[in-house]
């Protein structure tokens, strides 16, 4: 750094490469189907906004410390804090949303969403000051900044590619299989997925309704610990509101668990009729954090 607070080029570049790298890595870890919220160019909008924030403060960070400028720690402090109010903010929203939806997400769905957003901004933090802080490091053994650039360029998406991996959530084709079951009515009203009773239904032209336009689909889990992720009434509630709002719902969207065997049947009148899309839906369906944790303390 020099005197008069002016920065050198080397510094101004090392800067303007963190900055870039982890902007870039917010845009690779975007999601851009039609999961995304609110919506696409809004979406994309504030994800980026904030995704270049947080690379600015973490490429700023270490050239600060080296100016023995510790107030840098101060905004590191700062920042965090204010990615945990946009989670509070992304919850709260989600949850306003709730009202308005036939099969709502539920809390552990709406708390998962919340804490990947928030988790990518710390992402982007981390790829921007790795990426520094190596270009940094590399100029004690190399002069020439272009070269220098393109090493902390390589690491920098490195560690993006890496986190990204560990915080890659995992969906529950990992741990069921599902298959087509036949609808059919016993003993007048009570209406079944295979061999397994969903729920009483006591009009006649419902029954009629549910047998012309439902889907009846059984998933199986592969072992006892996929048996609990499956149980949990959080991870069904994602289910549920996957399919309806992937293939439109006419009216009803059920499931019901066999306790003998643990699998869980699912039966729905959707507006868009197409078992193969609905099989690729559920399989899709992310499984929530908690249940994870709660399948590695049983193994």
């Amino acid at each position: 750094m020099q005197q008069n607070h002016l920065l050198e080029l080397h510094v101004l570049l090392f800067i303007s490469i963190g900055i870039l790298v982890g902007f870039i890595s917010r845009w690779w870890m975007l999601r851009g189907d039609v999961r995304q919220y609110p919506t696409f160019p809004n979406g994309y909008l504030i994800h980026l906004t904030t995704g270049f924030i947080a690379a600015a403060i973490g490429a700023v960070a270490y050239p600060a410390l080296l100016g023995k400028n510790y107030v840098a720690v101060t905004f590191l402090a700062l920042a965090i804090q204010q990615f945990r109010d946009i989670r509070k903010m992304e919850k709260e929203t989600l949850h306003s949303l709730e009202r308005d939806s036939y099969a709502p997400r539920g809390e552990s769905y709406i708390d998962g969403i919340a804490k990947t957003f928030e988790a990518r901004n710390y992402i982007v933090m981390i790829v921007s000051l790795t990426t520094t802080i190596s270009a940094f490091m590399i100029r004690k053994y190399i002069k020439t900044n272009s070269i220098i650039l393109i090493l902390a360029t390589v690491i920098g998406f490195i560690v993006a590619f890496l986190l990204k991996q560990y915080t890659k959530g995992h969906t529950l084709k990992d741990i069921i299989t599902i298959e087509e079951a036949p609808l059919k009515f016993k003993d007048g009203a009570n209406l079944y997925v295979g061999d397994i009773f969903v729920m009483n239904v006591g009009l006649s032209a419902t029954r009629e309704r549910i047998l012309k336009n439902g889907i009846g689909v059984i998933l199986k889990p592969k072992g006892d610990n996929e048996k609990i992720i499956l149980n949990h009434q959080g991870q069904r509630t994602a289910i549920i509101h996957e399919c309806s709002r992937l293939l439109g719902l006419e009216r009803y969207v059920a499931t019901r668990r066999n306790f003998d065997t643990g699998e869980l049947a699912l039966v729905i009148v959707p507006i868009v009729k197409d078992i193969d899309k609905l099989k690729e839906i559920i399989l899709n369906v992310p499984i929530l954090e908690m249940n994870k944790k709660r399948q590695e303390k049983t193994k």
